[in-house]
């Protein structure tokens, strides 16, 4: 699949991978917001396991691009501390059915916090959840939950089409 990314040339566009648009966004976004912090399982030295963020800690260091433990309830969890505190935190989870464990945090705070707080506390936070891939991994890799997430209140859901 491939994306059209705007070049630095007004006017111009080049072409590129989903994989090499979304690191070229993450990229952009730690440049201009230092409030932006990426974290997930490999996502710092490895890149990634589809390589989304090939080169970030070598850029931005590992304060800013960290991989976290094997968790995704505590990498959610994490996050959600993190945005209370001013913090703007990109979550990678590896693949959708990983990420059950932390819907009840999805669901219950990041989907409602604003609301609940009457709009002081935001918890702007992106989570990242690739689905499918074709890489033929039935079990936990093929899972594709919007479904969860575009009925939930106070989630904005993002795909690419």
């Amino acid at each position: 699949m491939s994306t059209a990314v705007s070049a630095p040339a007004a006017g111009t566009a080049r072409t590129a991978s989903m994989a090499q648009a979304l690191n070229s966004a993450l990229r952009d976004a730690l440049r201009e917001d230092p409030t932006v912090h990426v974290l997930g399982e490999d996502v710092g030295a490895l890149g990634g396991v589809f390589r989304i963020t090939d080169g970030l800690t070598a850029e931005f260091g590992p304060d800013r691009c960290l991989d976290t433990p094997l968790a995704e309830a505590g990498i959610l969890g994490t996050a959600i501390g993190m945005a209370m505190y001013g913090l703007r935190p990109v979550v990678e989870m590896q693949f959708d059915a990983f990420a059950y464990p932390a819907l009840e945090q999805l669901f219950s705070h990041v989907a409602k916090m604003r609301n609940r707080t009457g709009g002081k506390l935001p918890l702007p936070i992106t989570v990242r959840i690739p689905y499918g891939g074709g890489i033929g991994g039935v079990e936990h890799h093929s899972d594709a939950s919007e479904a969860y997430y575009t009925s939930t209140p106070g989630l904005h859901v993002v795909t690419p089409g």
